[in-house]
């Protein structure tokens, strides 16, 4: 089982981060501020958090950008 991955900031540096490591398969959560920013990843599979400290309490791996 692929370990679970969460990304906090998904704007214009790290959408296209956050959307390399979901292509790769890995089960993702996502936090931005502008809830557009996230609207590409959770289309791909990534789960939208409400908060920065809820993609926190889902992951076992943090990025952030």
């Amino acid at each position: 089982m692929a370990l679970s991955v969460g990304f906090i900031g998904v704007g214009n540096m790290g959408n296209p981060m956050a959307a390399n490591v979901l292509k790769a398969g890995f089960p993702m959560t996502v936090f931005d501020m502008n809830p557009k920013a996230m609207a590409n990843l959770v289309e791909g599979g990534a789960r939208r958090a409400d908060s920065a400290q809820a993609v926190v309490d889902a992951s076992e791996v943090l990025l952030t950008s």
